[in-house]
């Protein structure tokens, strides 16, 4: 039997539905062909589009066709499989399509929408400049088979004015995708990100562009300083080692790097050593000052890691570095050159070296001494919680930080309120939050303790607390697992043994190269890690979990007091 080309054809994708039908033809002689499906007519609003950057979300683009996915057959007696053609959205600035961007449809579907972001972001992708209006053409391209021509439906033209997107911002997202005030400059907006980055030992984190795409780490082989952008992507990670790191992204060839200054020494008019504050991203030197201007040169030591060094602290590339330019607009390199600044007063005086603005680096005198580097407490005590348990407004519930920057703290606790709660400063009542708008799972606070949060239903709950974003959020705790021992990565369920504390017996057997982390209601979302006997939430897995000589263990964690400890068997 042979099958003949006649207007579309059928090609491996009608040819298993059609099989048993086939077998029952007489003759390899017999032909069937299908004219393939009906001719597509688009549709959708032809009025111009303004796009305005203060509603993403908002609806901008209905599209809609008529459907073409049943398909006619010359013998009656074979099925045609519903909905066999492809349907794909593609837009171009020009009308005879040179360059476009495509979005591929569910089969059976006839309609596809777009928010302000989305057709936005496509707009960028074509050449269009924000501010100014031009000609969109959008039609639908039909495809039967891998192997036939597409057919294409009338062409819709429309008037559109993207917002104009700022492609030489890199936004810097915490490791739940929050914003923060980091950010990295790309000066040409070709997609390479550059900036100097305080960042904590292991420090997870996002890269959001200007036009919404979010970089993270790869996920095929999880190498780090691998790059990717789709929605499987994880977090990246900076190396084991707090400080300062002159960060590049280059998402061209989605890779990026992390060079850490490990020290910055002054030569000329001043000379020593400066001290870096992580928290505002300076480096500092105090001097006794006598007015007039003062010529320094300022050189340093670094090490990078990259995809080839991996974050391994012994094959970190060592490197020398340095700062030139001029006061106002630093340049930084592999070697230093003089700068000089002027200082207005006698007395005790601080060179500041201020790396926090991506754009612009600069160095500066001023009288006084260095700046002292702002504490963050380790607790956050949540008062009123438990008083249907203990009686009493006590303050031995707590939440531990977890995020410095940005001011990230929590835990677990045995809830059992009958008031409501707030959450204070200190192991005494004073200086704290309390409740402002939402309900007992999430909700925004504000300084005035007068007003109690509602609380949950008696339970176990994991509470995230932001006093950057004053927000509350809570998790109520169905199930809690383990994961990563012997880098394996199933969830295991652990054993409650008494009010969230929970521990499993578990056996070391191979390499724990990412620790283990303690998952809750197995969602990969919610989990925390830590290190040296230390639980926190939205923290790697425990450091030296592959030290841990193999071997019987019972592993413990108390989620209310954020510990972790093995015990050997």
């Amino acid at each position: 039997m042979t099958m003949k080309k006649n207007h579309l054809m059928f090609a491996s994708l009608v040819a298993g539905s059609m099989l048993m039908a086939m077998t029952a033809c007489d003759n390899d002689g017999d032909t069937i062909y299908t004219s393939g499906g009906d001719d597509v007519t688009l549709s959708g609003t032809t009025d111009d589009i303004v796009l305005d950057y203060n509603h993403l979300d908002a609806l901008a683009l209905t599209l809609y066709w008529t459907d073409n996915g049943e398909l006619t057959l010359s013998d009656p007696r074979v099925a045609a499989p519903s909905n066999a053609i492809t349907n794909t959205v593609e837009m171009a600035a020009t009308s005879t399509f040179d360059a476009v961007v495509e979005t591929t449809v569910s089969k059976g579907v006839n309609y596809v929408q777009y928010t302000v972001s989305q057709l936005n972001n496509l707009l960028g992708r074509i050449g269009f400049e924000g501010g100014v209006k031009a000609p969109l053409y959008i039609r639908i391209k039909s495809v039967l088979g891998n192997n036939l021509d597409p057919t294409y439906s009338n062409v819709m033209t429309l008037n559109v004015t993207p917002y104009v997107i700022d492609m030489t911002v890199g936004y810097y997202l915490d490791s739940n995708k929050g914003e923060t005030s980091k950010t990295l400059y790309s000066a040409n907006s070709d997609g390479i990100y550059e900036g100097f980055i305080g960042a904590g030992a292991w420090e997870n984190w996002y890269l959001q562009e200007g036009n919404g795409v979010l970089w993270g780490n790869e996920n095929v082989d999880w190498y780090a300083f691998k790059l990717g952008s789709d929605d499987t992507a994880g977090n990246m990670w900076y190396p084991g080692i707090s400080g300062c790191y002159y960060t590049i992204v280059n998402t061209q060839e989605a890779l990026w790097s992390s060079l850490l200054i490990n020290s910055l020494t002054l030569s000329g008019d001043l000379q020593g050593d400066m001290t870096y504050d992580r928290k505002s991203n300076k480096w500092q030197f105090t001097f006794d000052a006598t007015p007039g201007t003062y010529t320094v040169t300022i050189n340093g030591s670094a090490a990078l890691y990259d995809v080839n060094t991996g974050t391994t602290d012994a094959n970190a590339i060592a490197q020398t570095v340095g700062f030139g330019g001029t006061a106002d607009a630093l340049t930084f390199g592999e070697t230093g050159s003089a700068v000089s600044v002027n200082v207005g007063s006698s007395g005790e005086s601080c060179l500041t070296l201020d790396l926090s603005n991506p754009r612009q680096w600069t160095l500066s005198a001023d009288a006084g001494g260095a700046e002292a580097p702002v504490e963050v407490a380790h607790y956050l005590y949540v008062t009123g919680i438990d008083d249907g348990i203990t009686g009493s407004w006590g303050y031995s519930n707590y939440l531990i930080v977890c995020n410095e920057d940005a001011l990230l703290y929590g835990g677990a606790i045995n809830v059992n309120s009958l008031w409501g709660y707030v959450y204070m400063n200190e192991a005494f009542w004073g200086d704290g939050y309390g409740y402002e708008s939402g309900d007992a799972m999430s909700g925004t606070i504000n300084t005035d303790t007068s007003s109690n949060i509602p609380a949950p239903e008696a339970g176990e709950y994991v509470f995230q607390v932001s006093l950057n974003d004053l927000t509350y959020k809570l998790f109520a705790i169905e199930s809690v697992g383990y994961a990563g021992l012997n880098d394996d990565w199933t969830i295991r369920e652990m054993t409650r043994i008494e009010p969230c504390v929970y521990e499993a017996e578990v056996e070391k057997t191979a390499d724990t190269p990412w620790g283990v982390k303690i998952i809750i209601n197995e969602d990969w979302d919610i989990y925390l890690g830590g290190g040296s006997g230390e639980l926190l939430l939205y923290n790697d897995g425990f450091d030296g979990d592959n030290d841990l000589p193999n071997g019987s263990y019972t592993l413990t964690v108390d989620l209310n007091k954020g510990t972790y400890t093995y015990t050997a068997r």
